[in-house]
């Protein structure tokens, strides 16, 4: 019997892993995802967590990856693009042939339509931007800071109500947002009933760090930025200078630390965010504070360039001691574990961090460093001349950070984002412009529903069957083996079939989930109109019965009015009959008068002519 060559042994052996990895993986739901910040050399936490997570999808279903600019890396994606910020034809083209969104809950501002698309949305809440503002604007007037608050606050209400699953940085983080999801209305009796924790509606994807140890490529700091040299012992501030972070407390402290180790230089990675992020005023006050103090370029040195993703090992393994603090506030209670801190454990460095955030929590349970209450210059400048002394703790926090590392890696963390990613829901509620109340003639879910929800799941529980790792003895193994030879090819076929089925039940149940919302929604509009009606009804009687009333007022009070008029006239009727009689009297007497002066003047005449004649005779 002929015997295998070794190309054919090769060729058998990369053909059963890719059986194997096809068992594994028979649905690929297409995933886009959606950064709202700049991805490429130069990029802050947003753009690397969008960068790496999408990375880390990719190995399990096809990814798109795109980003406000061109990003400018070498990807191991199908698929990189960018978008114009704002205008929805561009992030248009992109929602074609996906079954899957992930985006930035920021995304949604410039990007409302989100909230409505087909595919199933995530909205990755990781940071609290409504938080983070009310200390980045708090020097601004009044009125401008309650009229960012409110934009803050309906772009969180627009968050809550768009997203079909939701990822955030922490567990403190995500009972923020269960509490938020609450007030929302979004947690309901269907939500929890088969998901208890709802874990399938919000769960915790931190920040993640890369599988690859880090290794220095070139010198950074030591011998090449003047005033470090190899033998000085260097703080590094990994962060950006930002106003919700303390660099002041630490600048202070240096005097007191340079007493004690005057071969002590802190250098604070201070270029400017490589985004469009609002320009910051603490680059400014920490430099002013420094050269103050008489420290700068002598012992406070300021990198004054954004430094490359790919260089930041450079930097990190210069340091001795990693330093990151914050002042006390919403924000840092609630952010995520900053990024730049997760890279104190991937360069296995020692922690000196503020009180009171997740990073501190993790100091302090893994023993990764020091931790000093905010705002307290003595207790920082105390504790860091503690850590540069004592080399065997600093040793001992790194290797306890190296082993933290191992477990943060992206490819774990995202496993929540890829267990949604692979069977994609849509749970949100069918986007009205003015949602309506329910009426209560609604027919509510039966227990038929029920049953098909619990029967769905039991086939989603069940449709990977087949032949798994096996443990026991050789035989049992070469057994196993060669059972997934022979039947692995029917094992891939009849699980990509049993996935398809699912899907579609889910699909099927998905549908008729919207047809029941649309004809709820058409129900609450048909009762909202009819209130409308009946509203602009009683509207209508209510300002005819005012034109009523007014119109009789008006008629009362024009009769009131011909009534005095008719009174006054009757009045003066009566005083010019009166006036007649009057007249009537003087004219009766005027006649009586005349009558009597003519016959007095008659009188007169007849006597006239017989007083001439005798008066002529004498």
């Amino acid at each position: 019997m002929s015997q295998p060559d070794a190309k054919q042994i090769v060729h058998d052996t990369a053909s059963r892993r890719q059986a194997i990895a096809d068992l594994r993986m028979p649905l690929s739901p297409r995933v886009l995802v959606i950064s709202h910040d700049v991805i490429g050399r130069s990029m802050a936490g947003p753009g690397i967590r969008y960068w790496e997570m999408a990375r880390a999808l990719a190995m399990g279903q096809p990814v798109t990856l795109i980003a406000p600019q061109p990003i400018d890396l070498p990807s191991p994606l199908p698929r990189c693009g960018d978008y114009v910020w704002g205008d929805p034809a561009s992030l248009e083209r992109w929602l074609h042939d996906v079954d899957v969104v992930i985006a930035n809950g920021f995304v949604l501002f410039a990007h409302p339509e989100l909230a409505s698309i087909p595919q199933a949305l995530v909205v990755d809440l990781y940071d609290p931007v409504l938080l983070e503002n009310l200390e980045l604007f708090r020097s601004w007037p009044e009125l401008d800071r309650v009229k960012q608050n409110r934009q803050d606050v309906a772009l969180l209400e627009r968050q809550l109500a768009g997203g079909d699953f939701y990822i955030c940085a922490t567990e403190r983080q995500r009972d923020l947002y269960i509490g938020s999801l609450m007030a929302a209305g979004r947690i309901t009796p269907g939500a929890t009933d088969n998901d208890p924790q709802l874990r399938a509606l919000i769960d915790v994807v931190p920040f993640g760090l890369p599988v690859e140890s880090a290794v220095k490529r070139q010198p950074a700091l030591r011998g090449v930025v003047p005033g470090i040299d190899h033998e000085d012992v260097v703080l590094l501030w990994t962060g950006g200078l930002w106003d919700w972070m303390d660099p002041l407390t630490l600048i202070e402290a240096m005097p007191q630390i340079v007493e004690q180790h005057p071969h002590t230089r802190l250098v604070l990675l201070a270029g400017r965010h490589p985004g469009t992020v609002q320009p910051m005023s603490m680059p400014g006050k920490a430099k002013g504070r420094a050269a103050a103090l008489g420290l700068e370029g002598t012992h406070v040195f300021f990198y004054e360039h954004w430094v490359p993703y790919e260089a930041r090992a450079d930097f990190l393994l210069e340091a001795d001691v990693a330093i990151s603090l914050h002042r006390t506030h919403l924000e840092t209670a609630y952010a995520a574990v900053r990024s730049r801190f997760l890279d104190h454990l991937w360069a296995g460095l020692p922690s000196v961090v503020s009180d009171g955030d997740a990073a501190a929590a993790l100091v302090r349970t893994h023993e990764l460093g020091a931790i000093v209450p905010p705002g307290n210059i003595q207790a920082t400048a105390a504790t860091i001349c503690e850590v540069i002394t004592d080399k065997q703790r600093r040793e001992h926090c790194s290797a306890h950070a190296r082993e933290l590392a191992q477990t943060l890696t992206w490819e774990r963390i995202v496993e929540p984002l890829v267990r949604f990613c692979q069977v994609p829901r849509k749970r949100r509620e069918p986007t009205l412009r003015n949602p309506p109340i329910v009426p209560s003639f609604v027919v509510k879910d039966t227990g038929m529903q029920h049953e098909q929800q619990n029967l769905m799941q039991q086939m989603e529980g069940l449709w990977q069957f087949g032949v798994t790792e096996g443990r026991g003895n050789i035989v049992a193994r070469v057994a196993r083996g060669a059972m997934l030879r022979l039947l692995g090819p029917i094992i891939g076929r009849q699980r990509e079939f049993n996935g398809a089925a699912v899907k579609l039940l889910y699909t099927l149940r998905e549908e008729n989930d919207q047809t029941r919302s649309y004809l709820h929604a058409l129900a609450a509009q048909t009762v909202a109109l009819q209130r409308e009606l009946h509203a602009q009804i009683d509207t209508s009687q209510r300002d005819l019965h005012g034109r009523l009333d007014t119109l009789q007022r008006d008629m009362h009070g024009r009769l009131d009015t011909l009534s005095a008029f008719d009174g006054e006239v009757n009045d003066r009727l009566t005083r010019l009959v009166y006036t007649a009689q009057l007249l009537d009297d003087a004219v009766a007497a005027a006649d009586e008068a005349d009558a009597t002066l003519a016959s007095h003047l008659a009188d007169l005449a007849l006597r006239l002519p017989l007083d001439n004649g005798a008066s002529q005779h004498e």
